[in-house]
Order: C-alpha cells, then structure tokens, then sequence
C-alpha cells in the first residue's frame, strides 16, 4: 500500500494526479486538518469516481473528523489514526430533480403583430358582450361575529338610581357596540379572492444554437457566447514486460579525458581504448578532440573533456565503479605522451549483463499505449472539469482529445518493466445554460408576440458539431414551452373594486387575455368587493 500525502492547498486535480501516477493499487491518502479538500462533498464523489474508473482502492486517513466523515459519505475507506469511529456531521443531502422532457417537431418563423389597442378602449369594446356568464362563487365559510367584551361599570356608583342620565349613557354605549360590529363586519372582514386562468398556447424551437466565442444573444441568428478552454499534459508511466531473449550488454558511463602533455589539440578516434588498472578496456562511443593544456607561467595546466565509453565485452564484470586513472594503450607505454595523456572517471559504469532478460511484446507495447493514452486522458478531463466554472456548460460532441506523442522505451529494467512516454491535449467549448435559456424564451414570444409570457418550459441538448479553429459550436435543441397572454393585474383589482355580482359579469365578460375568471366573496352577507385593493387578492393560472 501507499501512501500519499496530500497538502491544505491542494486542488482534487492535482490530488486525481498523483493518483493516477501512483505506481500502487492500494493507495492512502493522509489528510491534514483545514485541508482545501474538506470544502466540499463534490470532491470526495470525484474522488471516488475517478479511483474507481481507474482501477485503485483509495481510502482516507485524518485527524479531521469533518475530513473523514465526507469520505465515509461518498464511499471512501477513512479511518482516524487516534479514534477508532468519527461522528455523523451532515445528513438530508438531495440531488436537484431533472426537467422532463419532449420532443415537437421543427416549426417556421412567423412573427405576430402585437395589439395596438388601448387597454381602455378594449374594456369599453368588451363591456357589450355579454354573452358569456362569469361564475360567482360563494364561498362555503363559516363565520360568527366576534365577541366583543366591554369592561362592566356600575353607573349607579356615578349618578343616582332611577336617573334619566343613567339610561342616555346605557343607550349611548350599547350604540358604540352596534358601530363597532357594523364597522367590522363592512370594513374590515370583507374580502375577495379572484382567480384567473389566462389564455394559453404551446410554443417551441426544435433547431440548431450556434456557440461562437465572438457572438452575442441574437435571436435573429440564434447565437450565444462561448468560451474555449484547453489543458495539455504529459507522462511518463511504467508496464510489465512478459518477454524473455538471451541478451549480452556491454556495460557503459562516462570518463574525463586530460591533456596535461602539450597546448596542442590532441584528436582521438572513435573505439580509442582506455584501460583500468586491472585490466578492463573501455571504447570511446565517438571521436572527441582533448583541447589542449594551458601554459602559466611555464608550468603546464591540465585540460580536460568528458566522453561517453563503453565496455569492450559484455557482462556485469564491467559494471565497476569510479577509476582514478584510465590510460591509454594506444600510446607508447613509458613515453611522455603515455603519461601526460588519461582518463578519470566519478561514476559508475553500468548496465553490463550476460543472460536472461525481460522485454516487451508487441502486445505489450499495445496494450501499454492504450492504458497510458486512457490514463493521460482521464487525467486530463479531471483537469478540464476543474478549469471550467460551474456555470458553464459542455454538450456531447463539444470536446476533443487528441496524442501528440507516444514514445515507447523497449529496454526493460531489472524490474522488467518498459517505459511509455506519452503527451496529449483537451478541448471544450462552453456556454451558459442561462444564455440558451434566455435566447429562447425571448424566441418564442418573438414568435407568438409581445403579448405572451412564458410560463414552464421543457429544454433537451443535441449532439454538437464542432470547429475548434474558428472556436464555433452547434448544437440541436429541443426547447417546448407553454405560453399565457400577459394580464393586467392592477388594472383588473380596480375595474372589480366596489361591483356588485350582477356588476362583475358585465365588468369581466370578454376580457383579453383570460380564459376563466372565478370570483369568491367572503364572508357570506358579502355582495360586494370591497373597495381596498388591499382586500382584493388575484391568483393567474
């Protein structure tokens, strides 16, 4: 198992990453406290999701019970190193429900004139028709006036019994009473709820939105904004070789060649030899020049060139170590040249081996290149999804992937595992939800007139077509909505204010704009609406 640890500023697309480069299955992820991971439950269902797309078991460990609860929420193994079980901390977690929706067919443009008709002159026109009755409902309330408690005053105790002046003031109080209840029963309980179904018809766009980063909402062209967003990324991953050969390799490295004999330039060809002390002869791989030595006063400094060697046979007896001095049997042994001239080398020298040895198939390499393109590219979608704001969103067909480059590495290691090296690039074009949505509501009442408001609505995406050059998108939808004449509210509350029943059926016979009117009076003496507006409630359906 593995594990990974995550730091507070960390993205989910830098967390998905090292991930999907880890080189285990078994993967823990250590969490710190306040970590940015913690900010949401969304990242943790990412997370999981990708994990799971991938093959790997993940699972979280933290001190942070909040960090540890989100994971357990979203599927994720968590475990708190010091406590054995966190905490519930959130519940009631809903997804939002989805519009339903229906398909109509492709319609014409056919823009209606609006009416140029003053709204007085209609009510005036309207008033003579009389031919349809207006339903008056009274309501089925049950009402009792309320009781009304006066304080009890002993008017004997303020004038003397069997007075005239007792009986005036008796009378006067009990007419108090009587206005109370009449101003009550007229003025403040009467009401009227007035519920009106408007005039409706179906409108719809069922065709093609064009997304353009230069655009505008254009319900001429039916265009919207959009925006291209691209993310590029390379990797480097290791796979199993099932192959087995015979191999023979020469071990290899690098020396320091030094001129310490002359200020001449001292040439030497390819496969020049060099020799340890014991022995072991070392080719140069290419000709190289030594430049020459310097001269300061009179005493000779050194120059020097590094150049790549290799083993003059194969076998992991050639894999030595750093050699302080390399000479060259090519000189005469004995002379100043022979002395003057050498080689030193820091490092190893490396990679001899005589025997059996891994190495991939050519089923191998396929198979390697298919998992490593899928690899890159789900790594590069996680990133494309993160750069993208929320508000935005991406049809199918609005994205592209493309590999710029796969090189395999067929020389396996001792872990007999090969190298792919591979790069790739992601693309999407993106638009507002809410620009689609305006443009076509305002497309439809276009259609059907200034007159209409859109009431619900049902919208479907297409497939889309794409033209990453010109940054331009386009795309089938299937918009249906239903749409109602606009009514004049506060108009309307002032033409009923004060009519009696018989009044109402003249005053609301034929207005425009309406399909049904339903009128309920309460409470049940009630026989006209009262004059308030404020007691005049209006429902449109």
């Amino acid at each position: 198992m593995k594990k990974i640890v995550v730091n507070k500023s960390d993205e989910i697309a830098v967390i998905v990453e090292k991930i999907i480069e880890a080189d285990d299955n078994d993967i823990t992820l250590v969490v710190p406290r306040f970590a940015h991971i913690g900010e949401s439950l969304s990242n943790f269902y990412l997370l999981k999701r990708e994990a799971d797309a991938i093959g790997k078991r993940v699972s979280v460990e933290s001190v942070d019970d909040h960090i540890t609860e989100l994971s357990e929420m979203s599927g994720l193994a968590s475990v708190n190193p010091f406590f054995a079980k966190n905490k519930r901390q959130f519940s009631d977690i809903v997804a939002p429900q989805q519009i339903k929706i229906r398909r109509q067919p492709i319609g014409k443009l056919n823009k209606k004139e609006p009416a140029e008709m003053a709204v007085e002159d209609k009510f005036a026109a309207l008033e003579a028709r009389l031919n349809r009755p207006m339903e008056i409902k009274k309501p089925a309330r049950r009402f009792s006036l309320p009781k009304i408690r006066f304080p009890k005053i002993n008017f004997g105790l303020l004038m003397p019994s069997g007075s005239s002046v007792k009986k005036v003031f008796i009378g006067i109080a009990a007419l108090a009473v009587a206005a109370a209840i009449v101003f009550v029963a007229v003025r403040v309980l009467p009401e009227a709820d007035v519920k009106i179904t408007a005039k409706k018809q179906d409108g719809a766009y069922n065709n093609s939105i064009l997304a353009d980063k230069t655009a505008v909402i254009d319900i001429q062209k039916m265009s919207v904004p959009a925006q291209v967003f691209f993310q590029k990324k390379n990797v480097q991953l290791k796979f199993p070789a099932t192959g087995k050969r015979q191999v023979e390799k020469k071990a290899t490295g690098k020396i320091n060649v030094y001129n310490s004999y002359s200020s001449d330039p001292q040439p030497l060809l390819v496969k020049t030899r060099f020799m340890t002390p014991d022995g072991k002869i070392f080719l140069l791989t290419k000709g190289i020049t030594v430049p020459g030595a310097k001269i300061t006063d009179g005493k000779i400094i050194s120059s020097s060139i590094e150049a790549e060697v290799v083993a003059d046979k194969p076998g992991p007896d050639y894999n030595i170590g750093p050699v302080k001095l390399f000479t060259i049997p090519g000189f005469v042994k004995g002379t100043p040249k022979y002395q003057a001239f050498y080689g030193e080398s820091t490092g190893n020298m490396s990679g001899g081996f005589v025997g059996e040895m891994a190495y991939p198939t050519d089923s191998d390499i396929k198979k390697a290149k298919e998992n490593a393109g899928t690899s890159l590219r789900d790594s590069l979608k996680v990133l494309l999804i993160t750069q993208i704001p929320k508000e935005f969103k991406i049809v199918d067909g609005a994205t592209s992937y493309s590999v710029i480059s796969q090189k395999v590495d067929t020389d396996a290691g001792e872990d007999s595992q090969f190298g792919v090296f591979s790069e790739a690039q992601m693309s999407a074009i993106a638009f507002k939800e809410s620009d689609v949505k305006d443009l076509l509501v305002k497309r439809v009442i276009y259609d059907a007139g200034d007159n209409f408001e859109v009431k619900n609505y049902t919208l479907e995406f297409g497939l889309a077509r794409i033209d990453f050059e010109k940054g331009k998108l386009t795309f089938p939808v299937n918009f249906n909505a239903v749409l109602a004449e606009k009514v004049d509210i506060g108009g309307l509350r002032s033409r009923l204010a004060g009519k009696s029943k018989n009044e109402l059926q003249f005053s609301l016979s034929g207005l425009p704009g309406i399909e049904s009117v339903t009128v309920s009076l309460w409470p049940i003496w009630v026989k006209r609406v009262p004059v308030s507006p404020d007691k005049i409630k209006i429902v449109v359906e």
